[in-house]
């Protein structure tokens, strides 16, 4: 169910990541992530804040955009450059299905070690409650 609704949510194009700058403060850049294969990746520009910042410290959260009653999604992870081909390709797949093309670009993939789903049932109304699921990766 979560990786479903992840996926889903996800999908839709652009999704929120936070990183953290030199000083260690956070910093939220949008992004495109591709899933394909089972994993999730994105090409990251060579000459952008993020890229120097997935470098120096891989730790991230990821956050997709919010779904019908504000259905959320998030991911705590790291993200690790993928330089062998087969997730170059793989990547480049992913990409070419939702028309992004990139150059100059770095494939990375995110080692998910949790992710959380929240939804809110009756919104706007007295009787909001919120339903929620989270997933922890092993070890």
């Amino acid at each position: 169910m979560l990786a479903e609704r992840g996926s889903c949510l996800l999908g839709v194009g652009v999704a929120y990541i936070a990183t953290t700058t030199k000083d260690g403060s956070a910093r939220v850049h949008p992004f495109t992530p591709l899933i394909g294969g089972g994993r999730l990746l994105a090409f990251v520009g060579k000459h952008t804040v993020k890229y120097g910042n997935l470098l120096r410290e891989p730790r991230c959260a990821i956050h997709a955009m919010l779904g019908e009653d504000d259905e959320e999604f998030m991911i705590i992870g790291c993200a690790v450059v993928s330089d062998d081909w087969a997730t170059s390709m793989l990547a480049a797949i992913e990409a070419r299905k939702i028309n992004m093309t990139s150059r100059n670009h770095v494939p990375f993939e995110f080692m998910i070690e949790r992710v959380h789903w929240a939804v809110w049932d009756g919104l706007g109304t007295p009787d909001i409650r919120r339903r929620a699921e989270r997933w922890q990766a092993p070890g």
